[in-house]
């Protein structure tokens, strides 16, 4: 008698069975440019002043100071953030917190030239500021 080996048929999609969701995935995956494309509208959005994705940072607005902390080169910590400001001296640096459209805000200013906004965490009531070898740390 002879024997058999049974061979699995693996079922072939067309693609049309396909999520939404997992064809984006799938064309991200594919799409190596566009993660330099996002870089550099993000960079140029940063240096510009202004919040990279102003209608994700509504979304998601945690995810606005994340961006200016990464453009920065600075540090997130669970109870602040550091920030590399080497060549200032404390007399350059001028930190002022405010509001703008109801969002708690920490304008760093660096000389004449250098200002960003840094919105601040929900919940957030004092700032605690320190300045030592170059690296501006904020704590709250």
């Amino acid at each position: 008698m002879e024997e058999w080996e049974e061979v699995e048929i693996q079922t072939v999609s067309d693609g049309f069975d396909a999520s939404p969701t997992e064809l984006h995935a799938a064309f991200e995956i594919s799409g190596d440019h566009l993660a330099e494309v996002r870089d550099r509208h993000t960079m140029m959005l940063v240096t510009s002043g202004e919040l990279p994705e102003n209608h994700m940072a509504e979304i998601a607005p945690e995810r606005r100071l994340n961006w200016m902390i990464d453009e920065l080169n600075g540090r997130r910590h669970s109870d602040g953030l550091s920030l590399p400001l080497h060549g200032a001296d404390d007399s350059m640096i001028d930190l002022s917190k405010g509001e703008i459209e109801g969002s708690s805000i920490l304008k760093l200013r660096v000389g004449e030239n250098f200002v960003r906004n840094l919105p601040l965490p929900a919940g957030v009531d004092s700032i605690k500021a320190s300045f030592k070898d170059g690296v501006l740390n904020l704590r709250w």
